[in-house]
């Protein structure tokens, strides 16, 4: 083992401090005394004796010793660290060398010449030596086992892998049938003409929107679906709002409780339908759902109308036995409504289909005020649209026609079983062609279409004209006013109206034609002026009819009684029991027309006379039994009163 160390490490040797040349003696004068201006013999002489007493060190001589003690100190503690790690390492070096040289004197005697003399003479020669605990279990034949084996692995990850691209070939394969069956339900969608697009919120998914443009905007957001791949390739539609169930709006007429009418319902499309028909049925319902929705906003304004509704159905009572009702039925549950209908009008079949024209005309306005007109402020609600109020005036506006056209019937057929020959009657029923589409040269447009369809829906008309004489007509015109407020309106006039109308929103329409034959009813009794009031309905018309009738065949009878008998005492006159044809010698015949218990007419004639100190009296009466041509005729009536009679009393044609 090594005794001491090769090695002597010195310390650089430090230079003197004293300057070395001219310039630097210089400098430091300069630096220390302040220049050689402020240097002088005396200063000089005082500072090296002050020196030389120990009362003044010389300037900077302290701190340059302690800086160079401290660089002393640092290098002498940085040299005898060095030293140490290099003695570390010699050792170090020295002990795997002895070591090194010791195992190999076992087998090589030239290793003692690296051998250290202490350790040889402290263990000996080949004393350490080395040998292979395990032999290698490499051979030949273990060789090509694991060549083998590698191949086989090889081979089997070249089959793995040709299985792995077969399997995603037929997956490829099958994902590709399944793609093109999606597409091409999403074509035959596409070609239907529904919009096939991206949705809002999610851009990688295809969707279909089914709604309407012009639809409130809680419908109009909604009324789009994705179209989402089953497995099978298939789509389903993946509704939201519109729900899964399909759903209609239904109307049920009923009297005293007991359903007599009833709007059918469609069946439920199959699960399996194709997706076309299934898109078409998600859109019907959204349609039925928003008419639903504005059919309940409406009704909350209608309670003059006698609209109530509640949760679950709006019910309109037209009177005290019959009563409409709306709800909002699923196509899903079952529909076994219909068994209980005792007698079906399809009145409720027209109304279905008249309310879903009536949202999809209010669709219609929407599109063309946003396309043609101011925008209303963002802020401001889409009033209701006017669905149930034109259910409610058309129903009225026919039954008041209806009635009309019923009362001047049997009128007619009154008069003529009297013997009024001349009388007659006929109606014109909507539509009646209004003045915007009568001239060819007038350009069609959307609002042409729309004022034709408005005219249509809200402006309903009928024109009646009974003829009692040659010279007594008269002439009615039945019109629905929808908005503001519903009222039905019967103009009432002596002469005939246009026969088209000038202008739907002028009162000119209702101004009659004049005639060259004066009507006698001008004089007798003429009706209000059409131009600034109309009969509110058909019984205040029906009645002014009655008393204009009655008058026009008293002055009619007086005339031809008066020409027949040659007399010219004969003259029709207002009694205090009605009109009547009179005498001089105080004979009467009242005129007199009224319903009987059955709602049927009853034309009369009562006859009074003075026989002696009594009143004779003779009743004749007729009723419109239609082909029954018996009986005297109500002139005949008349000659009798007003002639001499016997003194028993007389009757003429009974009922």
């Amino acid at each position: 083992m090594a005794s001491g160390s090769p090695f002597s490490l010195q310390p650089w040797p430090i230079g003197d401090k004293k300057p070395k040349n001219l310039g630097e003696f210089i400098a430091r004068i300069s630096v220390q005394s302040g220049g050689f201006r402020n240097v002088t013999e005396a200063k000089l002489r005082e500072e090296i004796a002050a020196q030389e007493d120990g009362r003044v060190e010389a300037e900077g001589s302290s701190d340059e010793e302690e800086d160079e003690d401290a660089e002393l100190k640092s290098v002498a503690v940085a040299r005898e660290e060095f030293l140490k790690n290099i003695e570390v390492a010699h050792q170090s070096a020295m002990l795997s060398l002895d070591f090194v040289s010791l195992l190999l004197t076992k087998q090589d005697p030239r290793a003692l010449s690296t051998l250290s003399p202490e350790l040889r003479e402290l263990v000996g020669i080949g004393t350490l030596g080395a040998s292979k605990l395990h032999e290698s279990n490499i051979t030949e034949e273990r060789r090509q086992d694991d060549i083998a084996v590698g191949t086989g692995w090889r081979l089997m990850g070249v089959n793995n892998m040709v299985d792995s691209v077969v399997a995603a070939a037929e997956k490829l394969e099958k994902e590709m049938q399944l793609e093109a069956k999606y597409w091409a339900d999403v074509l035959a969608v596409s070609e239907s003409d529904w919009a096939v697009c991206a949705m809002p919120q999610e851009k990688h998914t295809l969707g279909v929107r089914f709604g309407f443009a012009e639809s409130a905007p809680e419908f109009r957001n909604s009324s789009i679906a994705p179209l989402i791949r089953n497995d099978d390739g298939t789509i389903r539609l993946g509704l939201a709002r519109v729900g899964a169930g399909s759903q209609r709006i239904r109307l049920t007429l009923k009297k005293y409780g007991i359903i007599v009418d009833q709007s059918p319902l469609p069946r439920r499309i199959p699960d399996d339908a194709p997706l076309q028909d299934r898109v078409r049925e998600a859109r019907n319902t959204a349609f039925h759902q928003e008419l639903w929705y504005e059919i309940n906003r409406e009704a909350r304004t209608l309670l003059s109308s006698h609209v109530y509704s509640d949760s679950s159905s709006i019910t309109w009572r037209q009177d005290s036995e019959t009563e409409l009702v709306f709800t909002l039925e699923d196509l899903g549950e079952p529909d076994d409504a219909h068994q209980r209908i005792v007698n079906s009008h399809r009145s409720c079949t027209a109304h279905y289909i008249y309310v879903q024209f009536l949202l999809f005309q209010g669709h219609r306005q929407n599109y063309y005020r946003r396309t043609t007109m101011a925008q209303l402020p963002p802020n401001r609600m889409q009033p209701p649209y006017a669905i149930l109020r034109a259910v409610i005036a058309n129903n009225e506006y026919f039954e008041d026609c209806k009635a009309m056209t019923d009362f001047l019937d049997d009128l007619v057929f009154t008069l003529k079983r009297a013997g009024i020959s001349t009388a007659t009657f006929k109606s014109t029923i909507q539509p009646l062609t209004p003045m915007l589409l009568q001239n060819n040269s007038t350009r069609r447009n959307a609002k042409t279409e729309l004022n034709f369809i408005y005219y249509l829906m809200h402006r309903l008309e009928s024109s009646f004209e009974l003829a009692i004489t040659p010279e007594a007509k008269i002439f009615v015109r039945a019109r629905i006013i929808v908005g503001p407020y519903i009222q039905m309106h019967f103009v009432i006039s002596l002469t005939s109206f246009p026969p088209q109308n000038s202008n739907p929103e002028s009162s000119k329409d209702d101004t009659p034609m004049n005639e060259e034959v004066k009507n006698p009813l001008a004089d007798i009794y003429p009706p209000t002026d059409p131009t600034r009031e109309a009969y509110p309905n058909a019984r205040d018309a029906i009645y002014y009819i009655q008393q204009a009738t009655v008058r026009a065949l008293a002055q009619k009878l007086a005339e031809t009684t008066g020409e027949k008998l040659g007399r010219d005492d004969i003259y029709w006159t207002e009694t205090a029991n009605g009109p009547g044809v009179v005498d001089r010698d105080n004979r009467v015949a009242l005129v007199g027309l009224k319903e009987d218990d059955d709602g049927c007419l009853i034309l009369s004639l009562d006859g009074r006379w003075q026989e002696g100190k009594k009143t004779a009296k003779a009743l004749s009466t007729w009723k419109a039994y239609r082909g029954d041509d018996k009986g005297d005729s109500i002139a005949d009536a008349v000659l009798r009163v007003m002639q001499t009679y016997p003194q028993q009393q007389g009757e003429g044609a009974a009922d």
